[in-house]
């Protein structure tokens, strides 16, 4: 997958509405059924060392894959995740010096402006989701979405972003580290009670990954069929 990505997609010719800071930007192991969160990170740290080497790319290992346990977002904001750098909300291009300050985990600290870097990590399983508002007021988007995070006060383990969300509307995006604690519903329900306070319509969320369930049902599937 990787070597397919750095082999179709130049950072430098990419623009868009999300940050990253890579071409194969984030890369997160979960333990799902029998498999153990110290199995995930021996995962995370091989592959880790495998694309650092073999593609030269500066890798960040993150939850617990890295030795402290270091979390996704901190490094994220040490190296300029979260700053666009075009026209005031969209990130283009390769965003930081081609040398980098913090060293990383596997590979040169000197950055290929066409690949970037790479994150990788494992933890329990996350989910991710989003909520549409229906304005292109995007520094609204961004105080509701400061609001609901535990970074900004609100809901634990909850992070969030504001983001533009196509031509005419902007978006939440939420990464709910417990999901099991507190899930899409609580979030959306907190979405729209802030949006309405700013005179906006908010529109149901979507999840942007299958549930823990869904995968190991097709991995099931796979194996019977094998």
């Amino acid at each position: 997958m990787v070597e397919a990505a750095f082999g179709a997609i130049n950072l430098e010719m990419h623009c868009g509405a999300h940050p990253r800071l890579g071409t194969v930007d984030d890369i997160l192991f979960h333990p799902l059924a029998r498999a153990s969160l110290d199995e995930a990170a021996w995962l995370a740290k091989a592959v880790a060392t495998d694309i650092g080497n073999k593609f030269q790319v500066p890798v960040y290992l993150y939850a617990a894959a890295h030795p402290t346990g270091k979390a996704l977002d901190t490094i994220r904001r040490e190296l300029g995740y979260y700053r666009p750098n075009f026209l005031g909300n969209q990130w283009a291009g390769w965003t930081m010096p081609e040398m980098l300050s913090e060293k990383p985990d596997e590979g040169p600290t000197m950055v290929s402006r066409a690949r970037g870097i790479t994150m990788i990590g494992a933890r329990p399983w996350i989910t991710l989701y989003n909520i549409p508002i229906l304005s292109t007021d995007v520094s609204a988007a961004r105080r509701i979405a400061r609001m609901v995070s535990a970074r900004g006060g609100g809901l634990p383990t909850v992070q969030t972003l504001g983001l533009v969300h196509g031509e005419d509307s902007t978006e939440i995006a939420c990464m709910l580290l417990e999901p099991n604690q507190i899930g899409a519903d609580r979030v959306q329900t907190r979405v729209e009670m802030l949006a309405a306070k700013e005179g906006l319509d908010v529109e149901r969320g979507y999840f942007t990954d299958s549930s823990p369930e869904i995968i190991l049902e097709k991995y099931m599937n796979l194996v019977s069929a094998n």
